[in-house]
């Protein structure tokens, strides 16, 4: 009996603690067909999730109080969210890329510019980052991330 319980409980530890386990179903979603890849739990309680579209990402706020979702902005590509980082003002911040086109058409897709931005910035471009960094490695040694909540399997 002692060898059950003992076993029963280590597999419940090691299926609580594995994170492909203890992931968030996605029960709410901002509209009926929209494709999450990633939700993160903000330090307030608030929900943020990041939606694939068709040209690139849409970064939503879920408020769980209210039972609510609003529009943040779109991006390029979404990388990754941050509670803070040394050198950067602000406090949830998130490193994307935004579609840069050259003035003559064209646009730079093959090493885009990781920019950093305010999660609430409405409209994320060149004149409204809050930074750069040559990459996420690099960000790592200076910015404590969120954890993702929710990860779409690929």
């Amino acid at each position: 009996m002692r060898i059950k319980n003992f076993f029963l409980v280590i597999t419940i530890f090691i299926f609580l603690i594995n994170s492909s386990h203890a992931i968030l179903e996605v029960k709410k979603l901002p509209y009926e067909d929209a494709v999450i890849e990633k939700i993160y739990k903000l330090d307030n309680g608030k929900f943020i999730y990041i939606e694939q579209f068709v040209r690139g990402h849409i970064i939503w706020e879920y408020d769980p109080e209210k039972d609510e979702f609003k529009e943040i902005s779109k991006v390029w590509s979404f990388i990754d969210l941050a509670s803070k980082c040394e050198m950067v003002d602000g406090h949830n911040i998130y490193f994307a890329n935004i579609l840069e086109y050259w003035f003559g058409g064209g646009t730079i897709i093959d090493d885009p510019e990781i920019r950093i931005f305010d999660l609430y910035d409405e409209s994320p471009w060149r004149d409204t980052d809050l930074g750069i960094t040559p990459s996420m490695n690099y960000a790592e040694e200076f910015c404590t991330f969120y954890r993702p909540y929710y990860i779409k399997e690929k």
